[in-house]
């Protein structure tokens, strides 16, 4: 058998060789122009990154420029910010500079790239009127560069900013935009020969398709063994498969599992937006809709956004109709599906991850639970069980007061006033639970006053706002026997037995020093704190209890408003620690508390500003008062001079409390005070 001559073999696959060399030589022409172009776009990409981040830049220096004229007006040294201008400064002059003449410049990545000219006569005008700015811009920010700039240098320069930022800004906004449809028409260009390579290559196809249709047949087969085996694999999987298109359309083929994970019937074409839109909230839905658009987009890396993705166990509640019932969490993942180097769908999977979700929110409670026990544990551990069964005993009969007065209906409710008694009782159950280091009925307190303070604030009050307050005075009754029954346990173990050794009044004043410390640690303050109550022991235990009260109020109000902060002291030639003297003496026949401050004083023009401003009083009726008048106004339900409202101040009622606890007592009150310099409350009553 003679061998086949060459010139036979050539002769016959002549048209598929002829075929096969075209494609080869048409495809290296496309490779080629591709090559090109992807790394012009490549130049473009970072040209562009570049002028976007000049946008940015053009835009940090003004506003770190404006910290730097601020910090210098009051005297604040801010490094980072100085450090963060030079940044600026330097980025933005390398850039331009390169966008002009070409160079090296530092990337958005933190990486050197290699710029080249900008030569088009579009872009050097740009370049050269953004120069004409930025040079004296640059001159102006050389002092202020330098450290130690002096406040006219900042301001003529922060004056040059305000003047030619927007049009700076506006010029960067322009080379931007250049950039992006010079990078545009390259990308089209690129699509072009990209659908004239697939037109030819399409041709080329039907004609090796002609010649070989036997092969293609055994091909199909093929293909409809791989068909199956994706069937039984989508069949198979637990986890929502599906492939998703730029329409947010579900794609043909998608998992059996879906159905069952979303909670309802699955169809292909199906818009993946509607179901976003019925399971998720406004700025969710929102947010994953810009996630999609971004992964659908191809603009940025795909692993780059992964910790973007907002659809991570996200809450979605079902109906009986439509599967499974009841609250799940669900978590979408998204994955590129590339065609021919383009994104053509998106791969979603679709995981049902509610037992893990109740897992780890029973294993965070659990874990919460168990810290808030040792914590209250150890706040019980510093207190003596005589003081701390006195606190509890307290609390309860206060506790039981507000409900009383909570259960009154009728024509003699008065639901204002029920809100200012009440307001009244858990501010001193706030206040005695501060000096004792209870910070878990403090904090309960303090969450019951931010609903009686929103109370108060409307206009107007009727019987049935009053149905928010049962819950929280129901939360406050379990707290309370909840501690009583672990006090209880505590003592049957001998907690607290070395406390006992420590006398009732010493414990006191320990806890007036403590409480008067940690609030003026809140205020930026600095406090010292003299107690002298020995005289306390000498009292029947209710007035102990009012004048404790009172004692209570008195220091918290002189720390939080007397008080001043250090560098207002220090402005006022005074020490920087503030003094405050709470003491109780026999006078003759009478007893007399004394509570003094050498802080800001009380002033009448500050408190009429303050009654005014909060609408309590206008200027007309108070200029029908004098200053004595004016000054007992400090103790009316609702005033204060401080209009920041937290744990120690702003909620006006503390000095309430002291004006029922001075009647209750019958006592006469004294006050005196000077302008920066002092407040001395005297309170004198008869045992």
């Amino acid at each position: 058998m003679e061998p086949t001559s060459s010139k036979s073999y050539l002769g016959k696959y002549r048209e598929i060789i002829l075929a096969v060399g075209f494609f080869l030589i048409f495809d290296l022409a496309v490779l080629t122009l591709n090559f090109y172009i992807s790394f012009q776009l490549s130049d473009s990409a970072i040209n562009l990154n570049l002028s976007g981040r000049q946008r940015m830049l053009s835009q940090r220096m003004t506003k770190s420029l404006l910290i730097k004229q601020s910090d210098t007006e009051n005297f604040v040294s801010n490094p980072k910010n100085d450090e963060e201008l030079k940044k600026t400064v330097a980025l933005f002059d390398q850039t331009l500079r390169s966008f002009e003449h070409g160079g090296s410049v530092m990337g958005t990545a933190e990486k050197k790239v290699m710029l080249k000219a900008l030569t088009d006569r579009k872009y050097t005008e740009t370049l050269s009127k953004a120069q004409h700015i930025w040079q004296p811009y640059m001159a102006r920010l050389g002092p202020v560069l330098k450290g130690s700039p002096t406040g006219a240098e900042i301001d003529a320069a922060v004056a040059y900013a305000r003047a030619n930022n927007i049009e700076l800004l506006g010029l960067m906004n322009k080379l931007t935009t250049e950039l992006e449809k010079d990078a545009s028409d390259r990308a089209d260009f690129l699509r072009y020969v990209q659908t004239g390579g697939m037109i030819l290559a399409t041709l080329n196809f039907l004609f090796i398709l002609f010649k070989f249709i036997r092969r293609l047949r055994e091909n199909d087969k093929l293909v409809e063994q791989a068909q199956q085996e994706t069937a039984e694999i989508l069949g198979t999987v637990k986890e929502g498969l599906f492939l998703l298109d730029a329409d947010y359309r579900v794609g043909t083929q998608y998992s059996a599992s879906l159905s069952g994970i979303l909670g309802k019937p699955v169809r292909p074409g199906l818009d993946f937006r509607q179901e976003l839109q019925l399971m998720l909230g406004k700025e969710t839905f929102e947010a994953a809709i810009d996630y999609i658009d971004l992964l659908l987009g191809g603009r940025v890396t795909e692993s780059l956004v992964m910790d973007l993705n907002p659809l991570l166990a996200i809450p979605v509640q079902t109906r009986p109709s439509e599967g499974r019932a009841g609250l799940r969490y669900l978590t979408f993942q998204f994955n590129r599906v590339l065609m021919d180097g383009k994104i053509s769908h998106l791969l979603v999977s679709v995981f049902d991850v509610t037992e893990q979700q109740e897992l780890e929110a029973a294993l965070a409670q659990a874990r919460k639970q168990a810290k808030g026990e040792v914590e209250v544990m150890l706040e019980i551990l510093k207190i003596s069980p005589a003081a701390l069964n006195e606190f509890l005993t307290a609390t309860e009969t206060a506790l039981l007061s507000v409900n009383n007065e909570l259960k009154t209906t009728g024509a003699a409710r008065n639901p204002r006033k029920t809100v200012d008694i009440v307001f009244r009782q858990i501010h001193t159950i706030k206040g005695e639970a501060a000096s004792l280091g209870l910070d878990i009925f403090e904090f309960l307190a303090q969450q019951f006053e931010s609903l009686l303070f929103g109370l108060r604030a409307k206009e107007a009050l009727s019987d049935n706002d009053l149905l928010a307050l049962p819950g929280p005075l129901d939360e406050f009754f379990q707290k309370v026997a909840t501690i009583h029954e672990l006090a209880g346990k505590l003592a049957s173990f001998g907690s607290g037995t070395t406390a006992e050794s420590t006398a009732p009044v010493d414990n006191f004043a320990s806890n007036l020093h403590n409480l008067a410390q940690r609030i003026a640690r809140d205020h930026d303050k600095a406090v010292s704190v003299t107690a002298k109550l020995d005289a306390l022991d000498t009292l029947p235990d209710t007035v102990q209890k009012e004048i404790k009260d009172i004692a209570l109020q008195l220091l918290r109000n002189a720390v939080a408003h007397g008080v001043e902060p250090k560098t207002v002291r220090m402005s006022r030639n005074k020490a920087p620690v503030g003094s405050i003297y709470i003491g109780l003496d026999k006078v003759g026949e009478d007893f007399e508390l004394v509570v003094r401050d050498d802080g800001h004083g009380l002033v009448a023009d500050d408190i009429k500003a303050a009654l005014i401003s909060q609408g309590l009083y206008t200027s007309v009726q108070l200029q029908q008062l004098d200053t004595k008048q004016i000054m007992m106004k400090i103790f009316e339900p609702g005033f204060s001079t401080t209009a920041a409202v937290d744990r120690d101040a702003g909620q006006g009622v503390g000095m309430d409390i002291v004006k029922e606890k001075i009647g209750a007592l019958g006592a006469r009150l004294g006050i005196s005070t000077q302008k920066h310099l002092y407040t001395m409350f005297r309170i004198r009553f008869q045992a």
